[in-house]
């Protein structure tokens, strides 16, 4: 049985002229998807459709039968090793929504769905990682200031997150000074005025074109980090966060919940999604028109998909969409202005909040 790397010397030469990086990406969506779970020699020629169908400038489908009849039946014979942790189901190439929704519901909680995460064993990425950077804030610091409506005296029930440090410490510091004893009185509280009153939903794509870097890290990592920050600062702002995972296929990794509620649980999950497989915009914009998410909603993607037209159809119904794309896209540009929305280029230290502005 040939190794991944005779694979794709293999499909080059049969096919030619198509690029290295996407016949890598299809063995390395292999090697995924046989950690995931069992793989046949059909799945592995659907792996590799996937990721040519762009570059061949036709559906999955169609870069299937081209390969099939270019190549003959040999690239399917080549196996990566298998692996099994848990059964991959029927999607394409799933996503980590994919994976978990197999087995709670779609609109289970965060905290529900990193359980099940915990129990599949699923690789994450280094937690070091995100040590530092989860807990920047960036320019978003300045819209987290402006959502403070009044400060008033601890009350039963506060959040300890709420407690204004810098008051709190002086009126300690008066009571020390004074000799007299701290009581509840001396601790103050921010009161956040509810400026995200509506859901928003967050549709990252997780194809295999996001293993590409952007300087020292992959467009996904970075992706990540900037959905991290943005989910801290709706945590700040009370707000409720809708994370959707797309490729070929999309699904919720998690319906709107209140981020200041499942804050901890939704940045772990942010450690384990992954990328492999091809990209169809149009698949994650089905899904949220269908459950009448026509507003608020943030794609991040690097706006490689089938049929664009689909995409810009599927656009005009919806009332406002911002587009982050991870590197320059028409595509992007052109959805953002067809619904009013705003359109921003990805970067380590980008501010998904000030989108809102």
């Amino acid at each position: 049985m040939s190794s991944p790397a005779d694979l794709v010397l293999k499909i080059s030469e049969c096919l030619g002229g198509l690029s290295t990086r996407s016949l890598i990406y299809a063995v390395a969506d292999i090697y995924a998807r046989s950690y995931l779970g069992e793989i046949d020699e059909e799945k592995i020629l659907e792996i590799i459709a996937q990721n040519l169908a762009g570059v061949l400038g036709t559906t999955p489908s169609g870069a299937k039968k081209l390969i099939t009849e270019a190549c003959g039946p040999k690239p399917a014979e080549a196996a990566a090793p298998t692996l099994t942790t848990a059964s991959v189901g029927a999607e394409k190439a799933p996503t980590l929504a994919h994976l978990v929704n197999r087995h709670v519901p779609v609109d289970a909680p965060p905290r529900a769905k990193l359980e099940v995460i915990k129990r599949l064993n699923l690789p994450t990425d280094a937690l070091g990682e995100y040590k530092h950077k989860i807990s920047a804030r960036g320019e978003g610091e300045l819209h987290v200031k402006t959502a403070v409506t009044t400060i008033r005296t601890y009350y039963p029930g506060a959040s300890t997150v709420d407690v204004d440090l810098v008051r709190t410490a002086l009126a300690f510091s008066r009571r020390r000074a004074s000799g007299q004893p701290i009581s509840d009185s001396d601790i103050y509280i921010r009161e956040y005025a509810h400026v995200v009153d509506k859901p928003v939903y967050v549709a990252l794509d997780v194809s295999g074109s996001m293993k590409e870097y952007m300087g020292g890290a992959t467009k996904l990592k970075i992706a990540k980090d900037a959905i991290a920050r943005y989910i801290k600062q709706m945590a700040e702002l009370r707000g409720n966060v809708s994370l959707t995972l797309f490729n070929a296929d999309a699904d919720y990794m998690w319906t709107p919940h209140p981020a200041h509620r499942y804050l901890k649980e939704m940045l772990e999950i942010l450690r384990y999604v992954y990328s492999m497989g091809g990209t169809e915009i149009a698949s994650a914009l089905e899904l949220l028109h269908a459950d009448a998410a026509r507003s608020h909603v943030v794609i991040i993607s690097d706006g490689r998909t089938n049929d664009p037209e689909k995409v810009l159809q599927l656009a005009k119904k919806f009332r406002r969409i911002h587009t982050v794309a991870a590197e320059r896209s028409r595509l992007l540009k052109q959805i953002a202005k067809i619904t009013g929305g705003k359109y921003r280029e990805l970067n380590p230290t980008l501010d998904l909040l000030s989108l809102h502005t």
